[in-house]
C-alpha cells in the first residue's frame, strides 16, 4: 500500500469529514486570518467548536445566553409580526451579535437550523425572513 493510501485510510478511520459553505469572500476572510494566526482552518474551527461546546453545551443555546423573548426586544429591531409567531428566544450582546432560537417546527433556510446568528440588525432582518415552517 503506497503512503498516500495508508494516510488516507487513517484518516478516514479516525476522523468525520464535514463541507461548510460560507457566503462568497468570506472563505479568503478566514484564510487570512489563520494564516495570521499560523494555524489550519480545521485547527481554528476545531477551536471555536471546543470552545463553544465547553461542558456539552453550547453557548449559542444555553440559558445564559438565550432569554426569552422580550417583545420590546423585537420591536425595537423591527421584526415582522408574522415572524414573531416562530421565535422561542431572542438575545444580543457585543461579543455575540444577535442570535435568535427559533421553535420547534420552523427552520431557517439560511442556516438549516432553528438558530439564527447575525452580527449586524440588517443581516438578521433578511435571515429572519428566510425562516419557515416544517
Amino acid at each position: 500500500m503506497s503512503r498516500g493510501k495508508y494516510i488516507n485510510k487513517f484518516i478516514k478511520g479516525k476522523y468525520d469529514r464535514i463541507e461548510i459553505l460560507l457566503p462568497k469572500g468570506q472563505k479568503n476572510i478566514l484564510i487570512s486570518l489563520c494564516s495570521n494566526l499560523d494555524i489550519s482552518i480545521s485547527e481554528y474551527i476545531r477551536t471555536l467548536i471546543a470552545n463553544d461546546l465547553s461542558g456539552n453545551r453550547s453557548t449559542l443555546l444555553s440559558n445564559d445566553s438565550v432569554e426569552m423573548v422580550d417583545i420590546s426586544l423585537l420591536n425595537k429591531w423591527q421584526i415582522p409580526k408574522k415572524y414573531r409567531i416562530m421565535i422561542k428566544a431572542a438575545k444580543y450582546s457585543k461579543e455575540n451579535g444577535y442570535i435568535i432560537e427559533l421553535k420547534d417546527g420552523y427552520i431557517n433556510n439560511i442556516t438549516n437550523t432553528k438558530i439564527i446568528h447575525a452580527r449586524k440588525l440588517d443581516e438578521l432582518r433578511l435571515a429572519i425572513n428566510k425562516s419557515k415552517k416544517i
